[in-house]
């Protein structure tokens, strides 16, 4: 760990509670990197330390909530901010939504397509295997008309063209926080996210065979439930030391993290199309950025830790994520963006462009 004189290091157990709250006494935030399950304890904690709270990812409720907003009530009671799912994708894809629905006088619809591609020799893992595969395990969610419909996992199979080289990248619908934040402060007909790229297509390959069935499996003289075994067996994130060990032996060529927002819908009496495409930094860029991290580590953290340091500057109390964050707010964390090695560009395109073709496979679940 890169050494810094301002940062104390402890290990802790997040469902401990007196142990949290002894730890953060004196602070006036609480970040949460940890699993969502435990958003809501840690919540709790930060109420009683009365601190603001910040967090990356969302457990999603059957009906499409996200169960942070219970709490908004006591947030504005104790006058802090809870800013939640910031972080690159949910996050700065939820930013770039909101910037870009400004524009329009009527939204049609908000797409997001993610692209995480690795080109490696050896099987890699960037980021928490268990939450990786209950996103491609759980129906996902989209938007439509004024209500979620729930799909099968990997619906709405299309190709989707990123910029070179990730150009006809088959995409398939995933459940994530975007889709069900987003309704709730930009008013749409339409909401949906999918994925493409190599991690997509390995995820697909282990629904296909089963794997991401939980109901158990006789092998043998015993039962074991697939997924289970393959959350067992998947890699796990590398430390730093290992990651760069890895990163200097040549085996991880290079891994990307892309995403574009598109929207569409109406100004000036015309219909209009607006793309922010973001380009978090490479594997090659992060190994010289900081040694140890990956690409997406890096990604998701650096960009909550731009959300964090807005917190001061924020007059809005509660629990909302960042599609709710005022004009001026939004504008200065997209500049501390561009001026931090992440890519976005914004394109415009005065026609929708010709729907992609769907395959048979989106029937709702």
């Amino acid at each position: 760990m890169v050494p810094d004189p301002k940062v104390a290091f402890k290990i802790l157990d997040a469902s401990q509670k007196d142990a949290v709250l002894a730890a953060a006494k004196g602070c006036g935030m609480l970040v949460s990197a940890s699993l969502p399950k435990f958003n809501k304890h840690l919540m709790q904690i930060a109420l009683d330390g009365n601190m603001h709270y910040v967090d990356m990812a969302s457990h999603t409720l059957p009906n499409g909530r996200v169960e942070q907003s219970d709490l908004d009530g006591k947030f504005k009671e104790k006058n802090l901010i809870g800013l939640i799912n910031v972080g690159a994708s949910p996050g700065v894809t939820n930013l770039m939504a909101k910037e870009l629905t400004a524009k329009l006088k009527r939204v049609d619809y908000v797409k997001i397509r993610l692209l995480e591609d690795v080109s490696s020799d050896v099987p890699f893992t960037a980021w928490s295997k268990v939450v990786f595969f209950e996103e491609f395990a759980t129906p996902p969610l989209v938007w439509e008309g004024d209500k979620f419909t729930k799909f099968k996992s990997f619906a709405g199979e299309e190709i989707y063209d990123f910029p070179v080289p990730f150009m006809n990248e088959k995409c398939f619908l995933v459940l994530q926080e975007e889709v069900e934040t987003i309704p709730l402060y930009i008013k749409t007909k339409y909401v949906d996210l999918k994925i493409g790229g190599s991690e997509a297509r390995t995820a697909n390959m282990f629904y296909k065979l089963g794997f991401m069935k939980t109901r158990p499996m006789k092998v043998g003289s015993v039962e074991v439930p697939p997924y289970e075994f393959s959350v067992r067996v998947w890699p796990d994130v590398l430390g730093l030391n290992s990651m760069k060990k890895l990163a200097a032996s040549g085996k991880l060529r290079n891994a990307h993290f892309w995403a574009v927002v598109e929207v569409a819908g109406l100004r000036d009496a015309r219909k209009r199309v607006y793309k922010a495409i973001i380009k978090f930094p490479s594997q090659t860029e992060v190994n010289k950025l900081y040694p140890g991290a990956n690409f997406i580590s890096y990604s998701a953290g650096f960009t909550a830790a731009l959300f964090a340091l807005q917190i001061p500057k924020i007059e809005r109390k509660g629990v909302f994520p960042p599609e709710a964050l005022d004009d001026k707010t939004r504008d200065e964390l997209i500049a501390k963006l561009g001026q931090s090695g992440i890519k976005i560009e914004i394109v415009e395109n005065r026609t929708p462009p010709t729907e992609q073709k769907q395959a048979q496979k989106t029937a709702p679940a």
